[in-house]
């Protein structure tokens, strides 16, 4: 799953689990204090993640996995991605593109 910042100066690609397996950084994001710039990169990679496993849990259940099955897997719900956009906004990253 690929997400930018509000200003789409950062963007990120995530697997499911959050690790970022590609990133742009225009050079306007470098002029920002270290401390920020890593923590929007963080919650741009957390986004991602969340987005990418409600995609899939998701498509699971869409597929016929029984919601039990699903909570056993530990994939992240709806609520977890409202929580993971509002840490965004947060530190002034966007949703997914």
């Amino acid at each position: 799953m690929s997400v930018a910042s509000r200003t789409g100066t950062i963007s990120v690609t995530c697997t499911a689990a959050g690790l970022p397996v590609r990133m742009t950084l225009a050079s306007a994001a470098m002029r920002r204090s270290p401390a920020a710039l890593a923590e929007e990169i963080l919650a741009l990679c957390r986004l991602a993640g969340t987005a990418a496993g409600v995609h899939t849990r998701e498509a699971l259940g869409a597929g016929g996995v029984s919601a039990d099955a699903l909570a056993l897997l530990g994939l992240p719900s709806r609520d977890d991605l409202v929580t993971a956009e509002a840490a965004a906004d947060r530190c002034g990253a966007r949703r997914r593109r």
